[in-house]
């Protein structure tokens, strides 16, 4: 393996403290890392894609994708799939691929519990809500979880739980379970990192050591984020929610290096709502070649991460990205990686989606309406995903004309 290890003796007074920096030449592409594509520039790039929608298996009490979606280096796309309850109380997992269009059933969470020697008498894990990562050992990584039995403050009733899994592999590997449960994950290809409510406790895997180490961020009044940000070097993102003084919520962006050492913390203007606990914190976000990172918060703000800044802050608010205000842009993507991010949103008071472009040196935005008006009451949520060919894809859920109830949807973006 290929790897600098750099140790540096940082003597302080009264004390001494052993650093260990790592880094760790890439063997896989940023792209693979990141879980995305770079594609050249579409001829038409300010015209709202066509869409097209991927038929899934249609099972009881399956009712929604929260944003569960990721792909592996060879291109396959995992779907998270999750239920409000039921009377089997699970979430189930799909392979598909790009190519042939095949939808491949892998398997669902309370059997996996089973065979993994987890389970329990009336165990329910009824989300698969994290984001699919394969990280460098080839395994895919993502969490699931339980919400019955949660309150401000207590955690579900079966908490949530850490799963890998080999691409084209049926059976999973159960490896943490915890208190809290795990509605994300990310990772840098080394150290895979999971998020817990309540409070965003931060749990960190070395895929090298096997070993797992965690911090308590910090949240208030129910807070959640949807999502966290690691960056090329295995650093971790993470909002912290604080209440001052005067009552007020102040939100910061909390950077963490790979042994959980606080690195530096982060003011965000934009982290803001009169109802904190519907907030969902950070929603949307993608990487560009040279590194940065890009996300939104649920009010619309773009901001920018330069993970390899030495001089200034890493962290840069560019204001809101839709070109009206606020807006929720859960979806983020770029084309080449280089100077264009394109999102799918809705501005506030609206249910109708749009298609965002955005430039990010001169800061302009184009939004044009997308056709979504065969669809119900649509709801979307977060993905970064792109196929080899330039797709995008969308997920969440839709009330379909003659069925009862909600269902997944995956729409492909082109």
């Amino acid at each position: 393996m290929n790897r600098i290890v750099l140790i540096c003796l940082l003597l302080l007074i009264g004390c001494e403290k052993r650093t260990e920096v790592e880094t760790e030449l890439p063997t896989r592409s940023l792209e693979n890392r990141v879980g995305t594509v770079f594609t050249a520039l579409p001829y038409d790039l300010f015209k709202a894609p066509t869409i097209e929608e991927i038929s899934l298996p249609e099972l009881d009490s399956i009712d929604a994708i929260w944003g569960a979606i990721g792909r592996d280096d060879d291109g396959y796309i995992y779907i998270g799939t999750s239920s409000h309850g039921g009377s089997y109380g699970s979430a189930y997992l799909y392979q598909y691929d790009p190519v042939t269009g095949e939808i491949i059933a892998q398997s669902d969470v309370v059997s996996q519990l089973k065979l993994n020697n987890v389970y329990r008498p009336n165990m329910r894990q009824n989300k698969l809500h994290s984001k699919f990562y394969q990280a460098d050992d080839g395994y895919i990584y993502f969490s699931s979880f339980d919400e019955g039995g949660e309150e401000e403050g207590i955690n579900p009733t079966w908490g949530g739980n850490l799963w890998r899994k080999k691409p084209h592999d049926k059976s999973w590997q159960h490896l943490l379970a915890t208190d809290e449960a795990l509605i994300a994950v990310n990772t840098n290809g080394r150290y895979v990192y999971a998020l817990g409510y309540w409070d965003h406790v931060l749990y960190q895997y070395d895929t090298q050591t096997a070993e797992f180490t965690k911090v308590v961020v910090g949240s208030v009044k129910e807070h959640v984020t949807r999502n966290f940000i690691v960056d090329e070097i295995g650093h971790a993102y993470v909002p912290q929610l604080k209440e001052n003084d005067f009552n007020e919520i102040e939100s910061y962006l909390i950077e963490y290096d790979i042994h959980l050492n606080q690195v530096a913390r982060y003011p965000m203007p934009s982290y803001q709502s009169d109802n904190i606990s519907k907030h969902h914190g950070i929603v949307g976000y993608t990487s560009m070649k040279n590194g940065d990172i890009y996300f939104t918060s649920a009010e619309g703000g773009l901001y920018q991460i330069n993970p390899f800044e030495k001089k200034h802050q890493k962290l840069s608010y560019k204001g809101m990205m839709h070109p009206d205000g606020e807006a929720y842009i859960a979806s983020l993507f770029t084309f080449a990686g280089e100077s264009y991010l394109a999102g799918v949103g809705r501005k506030s008071g609206t249910n109708k989606y749009e298609w965002l472009i955005y430039e990010k040196n001169s800061g302009l935005a184009v939004n044009l309406p997308l056709n979504t008006q065969n669809y119900k009451d649509l709801l979307l949520y977060g993905s970064l995903v792109k196929s080899k060919n330039g797709g995008f894809f969308v997920v969440g859920w839709n009330n379909k004309q003659g069925i009862k109830g909600y269902q997944p949807v995956l729409l492909k973006l082109k």
